[in-house]
Parts: C-alpha cells; sequence; structure tokens
C-alpha cells in the first residue's frame, strides 16, 4: 500500500509524517521547486498541537513559536475590546503556538527528511488529476508522468486541482471582501523563559 500526496504544505507534511510514524508507505508530490519561507503568522490550536506533540516536534515549536496565552482585540489606543485566554491558560491539556506559517512548513519538511529520507518527497511536480480503479489510484502530473498508488490524497492547497476535478462546479473561491493588517515584534528574552519552563508573562 503507498499513499500518494498531492501538496507539500502543512496538511501534506504532516500526513507523510503520521504515515511514517505508523509504518505506511507514501510519497509526496509538490508543485514548488523549493520550498521557501512564505506566509504570514497563525494561529495553532490545542487539538492541533496534540497531534504535532504526538508526531514529536514539541521542541521545534518551542523555538519558532510562542505559547499563546491569550488572544484579543485593542482599540487604535490600546484599549481592550475583547480578550480571552487560550491553550492551557484556558484549561486545555496542550498549548496555543502563534507560529509563522513558512517555519512551521520548513520544520516540519526537515523533521520528514530526517526521518524517512528525500526520496519520499517530490518537489517541482504539480499535480493536476487523478484516476481511480479498483485496485488503487493514479496521480496526474503536469508534465505527463502518471503515478500508481492505493490511494491520492488532495493536499495541494485552495486552488486544488485535485477538488476541482471532484467538485467541478463548484468554482473558484470566493474572496470576502476582508483584509487583515497583522504586526509581529521579537521578544528573545520571552523565548528564553518559556523555552526554561519560566511561564511568567
Amino acid at each position: 500500500m503507498t499513499v500518494l500526496i498531492a501538496g507539500a504544505g502543512i496538511a501534506g507534511l504532516s500526513l507523510g509524517l503520521t504515515l511514517h510514524q505508523i509504518g505506511v508507505p507514501f510519497r509526496i508530490f509538490e508543485s514548488a521547486a523549493q520550498l521557501r519561507l512564505l506566509g504570514v503568522g497563525i494561529n495553532l490550536q490545542p487539538n492541533a498541537v496534540r497531534e504535532l506533540f504526538d508526531l514529536g516536534l514539541e521542541a521545534e515549536l518551542d523555538m519558532i513559536g510562542v505559547r499563546t496565552r491569550q488572544y484579543g482585540f485593542y482599540s487604535k489606543h490600546g484599549k481592550t475590546i475583547w480578550e480571552e485566554p487560550r491553550g492551557q491558560w484556558a484549561g486545555y491539556d496542550w498549548p496555543q503556538f502563534s507560529v509563522h506559517r513558512g517555519k512551521l512548513q520548513l520544520v516540519m519538511f526537515s523533521a520528514l527528511v530526517g526521518r524517512a529520507d528525500l526520496n519520499h518527497v517530490r518537489t517541482g511536480a504539480r499535480a493536476v488529476g487523478y484516476e481511480t480503479r479498483a485496485d488503487g489510484a493514479t496521480l496526474l502530473l503536469e508534465n505527463g508522468e502518471r503515478v500508481e498508488g492505493s490511494l491520492v490524497i488532495a493536499a495541494d492547497g485552495i486552488h486544488s486541482a485535485l477538488r476541482a476535478q471532484m467538485y467541478p462546479d463548484e468554482g473558484e473561491p470566493i474572496w470576502n471582501g476582508r483584509i487583515l493588517w497583522r504586526a509581529t515584534t521579537e521578544a528573545p528574552a520571552l523565548f528564553r523563559r518559556r523555552r526554561d519552563g519560566d511561564d511568567r508573562p
């Protein structure tokens, strides 16, 4: 049994790490020629962090992210509009992490290559479709190549070619017209304290 995964984003790499952990053969096909530090900040909720911890990535998450204590909205004058605790401060067994999406992807890619080797991930291989048959599935690549496997997983992003094949009448994603402005700041002392087990704010 070989699982064919279209896309080496967070979903595809998570699945690859999980399949390696349980001993299921897999191959990942990524359209980009090289994975780069792309994206913005994201929040990993406790249920997702639980899975990443189970994959042995706790130390890596502490290196690239912040264990989020609270989430809030504030006026331009710094007045609190709304706040709520997050992660373990909200009673969960696992923390919430705020991380850069690109850093998380590269950490997961590095972990996967270190455990399963680079032959499991093929870059510059854009998936354009799939075929199914009684005894398995075929992933179709842009260069005309056909890759045989037991099943195909679509993890090829918001403009997924595989999803478009599954739901041809769905159309392109619809933008809701909202723009989110973000800002970040460095906090090296905070990182050091939390890495050393000091949870002071």
